[in-house]
Formats: C-alpha cells, structure tokens, sequence
C-alpha cells in the first residue's frame, strides 16, 4: 500500500489533473487513517468546475470521519445532482428531501438503503443525519449497521468515539478511540483524536505517545513521524538542534516528500543558519530535481538570503513545472514586492488570478496582496472573476466588501457583507461565519451606524450562542472604546465557554489591574501563562500583576524571560526598566533605559523613558 501510494504521487505530481490517480491516492491516505491528508489530495478534483459523483461522496466520507457531518451531507447532495441513478445520488435524493422538510421520508429512505446497499454512503449520511438531530440511541444503532458491513475497520469506534464527544462522555470516547486503535493500530484519525484529547487535559507527552504506537506498527510512517515531531517542538520536549538532526533524516529517507525537509529548513530559518538551510534545500532539488514543492522550498531560503534573481529563477520553475498552480506567480508577487517592484508584483498577480477564476482561496490571497500594494482596481478583477464563477459563493461579495472597505467605502462595503450573509443563508448554512460577522459588525462601528451594529451583534449571538471568537471581539471593541465593564464581561463569557482561552484570562487579569483588583488581577495572569507558557504579552501582564502585589524580584524575571523571547518589542523593556527602578537596580535600569532612548522617535513612549531616566540620576 505504501509503494501504492507512493507512486500514485507521483503519478499526481506528473499530471495534477490526473482525477482518477487523485481519488486513488487519497482512498489510500483514508485507508491508512489519516482523513486531513485525503482531503488535501482530493481538493484539487474538487475544486475543478466538474467533480464526479466518486470525487464527491469520497469527500463526504472524509468529512464524516473528520466530524464535520453538515458538509459531508453537502457533498452527497452534490453527488446526486451529478448522478441522479447512482446509489450515493440517491443518498443525496434522501438528503435533499430532509433539507426541504420531509424528514421522516428522507430518512425512510436512507434507512432503505443503508439496509439494500452493500456500501456505506447511506451509512454515513443516515449516521450524519441523526447526530445532527442529537438522536445518538439511533445514530447508535447505525453505527452498529455500518459495522456489520465491515466488522474489522475502525471506522465504527471512531464514530462512536465522536458521538460520545458529542454527548459529553469523554471517558466513553477515549474508550472508543482506542478500541479504534485496537483494530488499526496504524490509523492516524483515531491517534488523532486521543492526541486531542490529550492536549485538552494538558497532557502533551501522553499525546505523544499516540503517535508513537503508530510508528510502532508502521515505522515508515513519515505522517505520524511529523506528528510526533510537531508535538515535541510545540511542547519544548525536544531540543531544536535534536529536531533538526532527526528532521534531517527523515528528508534523507523521503527524498520526495518535502514535509521533513520544509520543517527542517524551517527550524534551521528560524536560528538564522542561512548556509545549513540552504545547503539542505539544494540537496534536495538535486535529489528530485523536478520537485516543485522542493524547488519553492530553494527558492524561499534563496529569497531569505537575498539572491533575489536565484528566487526568481526557482519559483519560475515552479510555475513551469505547475502551468495550472498559481503558487509560482504568488511568490513571485511577494518577491516583487518586497523589492518595491509593484509593476511585476501586479502582472504576476495577474497571472495567478487568470490560473484559477473560480479558486476562492486565490481570490483570497491576490485581493490581499492587490490591497497591501494599494491596487484595488487589481483586487476588483479577482473578486468579479469569482463572483462570475461562482456566483452563489459568498466569498466573492465578502472580498468585495474587504476591496470597498479599503478605499473606506463603507455603505458599499456594508451591502457586499450583506450580500455575503444572504447567500450563506440561502444555501442553507448552519455553522457560524464568524469572519464575516466580525468584519460586518467592526464596518457598521466604522461608519458610525452604531445601534445598527448593537442590533446585528445581539442577533448574531441570539443565533450562534457559542461563537466564542465573535464574543470575544465584541470585548475588543468595548476594550478599544474604553468600556472596560462591558469587556470584561465579554472576556468572562467566552473564558466561561471556553476555560482553555489563554487571551481571554489575560486580557481580564489586564482589566482587573485597571480596575485596581490586584489579587484578581494575579489569578487571571496566573491562568493565562499556566494555559499558554512563555507568550510576551501574557509574561508582561503577570509581571505587571506580581509587581501589583509588591513581588518585585519575581516580576523582574519574568519579564527578562519576556524581554529574551520578544527583543525586538520595546513596551517589555520599558516594564523592565520600570521594575528595575522600582526596585533600586539603577545599573541594569540604565541599560534597559539608553536603549530604549537609542530608538528616539521609532518608541513613541520617549517622555517615560526620559522621566525614568531622571528619576535615577
């Protein structure tokens, strides 16, 4: 399966609109366990203008396992429109009639087929269906029938792993997931979803551990490799030199597959070792010399280096080798303009945009690059060629909106992110948007239609309750305006949805010492860096609110630490030097201070510095 799979990809690299070798490979990458992976290599067929029925109800099934049940029962109804006669169309018959109203019917009808079919479409959208009418006895019972199909598979325990989630039986789901490993010790979805588990109850090592019985059953597995990697660097359990070494050696192993390599490079970027970096890029270009993944590594490291006619070269090698990526001509935008060339930034642009009218994600990135060079005519013709490609996306009316909100067009700008909320509703959306709420509610605010913006905010909450990232906006807004009892509130509501949100707990403990509530303020910085460790601003808050509370030596290492992890913010050093004056260290003050002088006028808080400095002579 692994030679499979390996040649697939190359198959795929070779010819990328190779659709047949593209579902191929990622009913290999399913079978293996590993559905993020899958879906990745099947987006491509799926963003062609016409994906087939297979291509459809294979990224239903992705999205099931993933526990993303709304969108695979899109995808199903999608496939029915393609074929009508296919037995997955007719699943999306089922689904179709369920979504007008006839629900008792449509589920008739899937439980007909899931009982007729010797396959597990029905299975899946039926499963999908009653999990999200919260009937779990009777999504319960359907994972039983799919089972029975394939007694063997782990695709039943993790389904009922995810429905224990859903139920808020956590120990039911762990049971679940690892009787899922019991049966595939080798799939990476339910190693997946024990390391998750894990992380939510703050024990990194033990999700380690999970990956680490994958590679026991299969050592060549390079995904779980990675996995286990990512975690240790996340988590400090790994040195960065040991990383690298290791990473290193997996490049050498998979000289086709560039993720090693990428995140080797990437570590060896980060501790400015340029010569390493680009001496392990090359040696993999010339190991696979028509790589375009390696080859868009080179040309990164290169452009990082400042051979800038070297970048050029690799990444236009890029665009040959991928006539219908438009990853060549973006970097090659970024590298234009960052050399101050806005002419050849927008041609490349152009070039990107005309590879992929309908692409909503490039859409995306050529509007935000057009809007960064101050070319928003540029923008305009990426979003009307999406909205011309897909004109019931909503994506094309919000870039619209980001395009007129730019030129501070903000009546427009408000019509193009009704327009968006329009067509979401129309297609039936049932999740949250909360990009789109965010930038609707922060425009309405800046066209100064505030009781308009209360109304569509108290509307909004009244019905996604737990978007817990729009709420917290909402607290930015009140903390911006100066109404700190309103943001507080808002910052409480989401730590009460959310107790793992570091920024909410700090943003509070901030609040708290405003308010003159020192003890408080402590508990809730407390929090913040015991939830998120060595994070600045969080560092700042608790040295700001260990100094509250007269523990000044304390509050002088963390902020050294916070200082050592951001030099280049000058607000820590400035706390620093307050905290060293405060605590009769004038020697270390004047350093910290002459620094700080040092910037003039690039540190607007010169006048502190200056009465800092005075208080000292």
């Amino acid at each position: 399966l692994r030679q499979a799979e390996a040649n697939y990809g190359k198959l795929i690299q070779a010819s990328p609109e190779a659709q047949s070798a593209r579902v191929a490979l990622a009913q290999l990458q399913l079978r293996g366990g590993d559905a993020e992976q899958a879906m990745t290599t099947l987006q491509p067929a799926l963003d062609g203008k016409a994906p087939s029925a297979e291509v459809l109800a294979l990224a239903a099934e992705i999205r099931l396992k993933q526990g993303l049940g709304a969108e695979a029962e899109r995808f199903l109804a999608r496939a029915a429109e393609v074929n009508p006669n296919d037995v997955r169309s007719r699943v999306g018959l089922a689904l179709g009639q369920i979504q007008k109203g006839q629900e008792a019917a449509g589920v008739a009808a899937l439980r007909k087929l899931s009982a007729e079919d010797k396959g597990t479409s029905a299975d899946i959208a039926l499963i999908s269906v009653l999990a999200r009418k919260k009937d779990y006895e009777a999504a319960t019972q359907a994972i039983a029938a799919l089972e029975k199909k394939d007694p063997k598979s782990s695709t039943a325990p993790e389904l009922r792993g995810r429905m224990a989630l859903l139920r808020g039986d956590r120990a039911g789901a762990r049971a679940a997931f690892d009787e899922a490993v019991r049966r595939e010790p080798t799939s990476m979805t339910a190693a997946n979803s024990l390391s998750t588990m894990d992380l939510q109850d703050r024990k990194a090592e033990d999700a380690v551990k999970r990956y680490e019985v994958v590679l026991k059953a299969d050592p060549k597995n390079l995904r779980a490799e990675m996995a286990t990697m990512g975690l240790k660097l996340a988590h400090k359990l790994v040195e960065k030199d040991v990383a690298i070494k290791r990473l290193t050696e997996l490049a050498r192993q998979h000289p086709d597959d560039p993720t090693p390599r990428q995140a080797a490079v990437g570590l060896l970027m980060e501790q400015k070792d340029f010569k390493t970096a680009l001496s392990l890029a090359q040696e993999g270009v010339t190991a696979s010399p028509d790589n375009p993944a390696l080859i868009d590594l080179l040309g990164q490291v290169q452009a990082a280096t400042g051979d800038r006619q070297q970048a050029i070269s690799s990444f236009n090698k890029v665009a040959t080798l991928q006539p219908r990526s438009p990853l060549g001509p973006l970097r090659l935008a970024d590298l234009h303009l960052l050399a101050g060339d806005k002419e050849a930034a927008a041609a490349a642009l152009k070039r990107a945009q005309a590879i992929g009218p309908g692409d909503g994600e490039l859409a995306r990135k050529v509007v935000e690059k057009a809007l960064q060079m101050g070319r928003p005519d540029l923008a305009l013709v990426a979003v009307k060629g999406l909205q011309q490609a897909q004109p019931k996306f909503g994506l094309g009316w919000k870039l619209e909106g980001d395009v007129a909100r730019s030129r501070r067009d903000f009546p427009a700008a408000v019509t193009a992110y009704r327009k968006a909320d329009q067509l979401a509703a129309e297609a039936g959306a049932t999740t949250a948007n909360t990009e789109l709420a965010i930038v609707l509610h922060s425009t309405l605010i800046e066209s100064g239609r505030k009781d308009e913006a209360e109304r569509y905010a108290a509307a909004y909450l009244a019905k996604y309750k737990t978007d817990e990232l729009f709420q917290y906006h909402l607290g930015d807004v009140a903390l911006n305006s100066g109404r700190y009892p309103e943001a507080e509130q808002r910052y409480q509501a989401v730590l009460a949805a959310n107790p793992m949100n570091a920024a909410a707990a700090n943003n509070i403990a901030w609040l708290r010492l405003r308010a003159g509530k020192a003890d408080e303020g402590l508990k809730f910085a407390e929090q913040a860096n015991k939830l998120r460790p060595n994070v600045p601003p969080y560092m700042d808050t608790l040295a700001e609110a260990l100094a509250a509370k007269g523990q000044n030596a304390k509050a002088v290492e963390v902020q050294k630490e916070a200082v050592k992890q951001a030099p280049s913010v000058p607000a820590y050093r400035l706390r620093l030097a307050q905290l060293y004056v405060a605590g009769g260290n004038k020697g270390d003050a004047e350093a910290e201070l002459k620094r700080l002088a040092d910037l003039g006028p690039n540190f607007e808080q010169q006048a502190e510095v200056r009465k800092l400095q005075a208080a000292i002579r």
